[in-house]
């Protein structure tokens, strides 16, 4: 039988040869750039260095490498810059992606140089402490806060507008009526120093108390047009509420007054065509939280806001309006061959 076995062992189909192995690597790398869907800002309207994030690579054969041009760390101008990354494998085999890279340059301002003009608000009159020497005391005295409405508009400014260089002057005056004729040579001088491209005005609050709202007006109206007839642009503010319940001193008796007086400035606002800054509206809604002791002076809550209204108007109406940004191709870039782009 053994004969037998070797013959049908002989007949028997030769054996298939083995598979051929499969290639872990047959496909090439891709590449996945990083999402860039937020602005870098610069802080001085200069190129800056931007940080961003690392491609990754899944596929190719290893060591895959990933170049990028411009690299993260550089220095990138204002504008978009255009990005590309590729990735290559041991097998010299790559894929490309780009994005863009845009830096914002900062916001910039049609004038830099402010001054504050008013009364003792402006100067920034320290009404508690006014309240304490009151009671022992006939004789008011001057107490300046640490952060007046001019300080706190200027910290909003240079932060904001960083590449340039912003000024805010004080020239609040204790005690001044707005009705006076002193107040008026003063604010003349000012204006024509040449010193200043905006006044900001807010003034009356005196010359309420004491009922002088009418010629406070005719005043204020007078301030505005020398402004103008110089070249100053003005900004008009109006004047704050005061708490009629706060004693003692009683200071703030001609609350009931304000909204009327408020109405007449915003009237010189819209007929000489000029901003309103309405400190009257913004300190109005919580006149507790803002206005102080004496119910006439605002605390540091309340010239904190003031500050901060003023900016807004500032910001509102002498902010440039950016162009739009340029993109920008790095001269050392190769060609992305448009196949290879790949969505990020």
């Amino acid at each position: 039988m053994l004969w037998l076995a070797l013959v049908l062992s002989a007949c028997a189909s030769p054996a298939k040869p083995s598979a051929p192995p499969v290639d872990p690597y047959a496909e090439g790398p891709h590449v996945l750039c990083p999402s860039a869907s937020d602005a870098f800002n610069s802080r001085d309207g200069q190129s800056t260095v931007i940080q961003y994030g690392t491609p990754t690579a899944t596929g190719g054969a290893p060591p895959v490498s990933i170049v990028c041009n411009p690299p993260s760390g550089a220095m990138f101008p204002v504008g978009s810059t255009n990005v590309s990354c590729t990735a290559t494998d041991a097998r010299q085999r790559n894929d490309v992606c780009s994005f863009r890279i845009s830096v914002l340059a900062p916001p910039r301002l049609s004038v830099t140089r402010f001054v504050s003009f008013g009364d003792s608000i402006t100067w920034g009159e320290n009404g508690a402490a006014l309240v304490a020497f009151d009671l022992g005391a006939s004789i008011r005295p001057h107490v300046q806060v640490q952060r007046t409405y001019p300080t706190a508009l200027y910290q909003l400014l240079a932060g904001r507008y960083t590449a340039q260089g912003i000024s805010v002057s004080n020239q609040g005056i204790p005690g001044e009526y707005a009705k006076d004729r002193d107040t008026q040579s003063r604010f003349s001088s000012v204006v024509r120093s040449g010193g200043y491209d905006v006044v900001l005005l807010m003034e009356g609050s005196n010359d309420l108390g004491d009922g002088f709202a009418s010629a406070a007006i005719a005043s204020l109206r007078s301030m505005v047009r020398d402004a103008k007839s110089r070249g100053v642009k003005p900004f008009i503010a109006t004047i704050p509420p005061m708490d009629g319940s706060s004693c003692c001193p009683r200071r703030g008796s001609a609350a009931p007054l304000v909204p009327g007086f408020n109405d007449q400035i915003r009237g010189i606002a819209s007929d000489e065509g000029i901003p309103l800054v309405d400190v009257y509206a913004a300190l109005s809604s919580s006149v507790s939280q803002y206005i102080g002791a004496d119910g006439l002076h605002p605390n540091d809550a309340g010239y904190a806001k003031i500050g901060e209204t003023f900016f807004n108007a500032v910001k509102a109406n002498l902010e440039v309006t950016t162009t739009s940004l340029r993109t920008v191709t790095p001269a050392t870039a190769r060609p992305i061959p448009t196949t290879w782009l790949r969505r990020r």
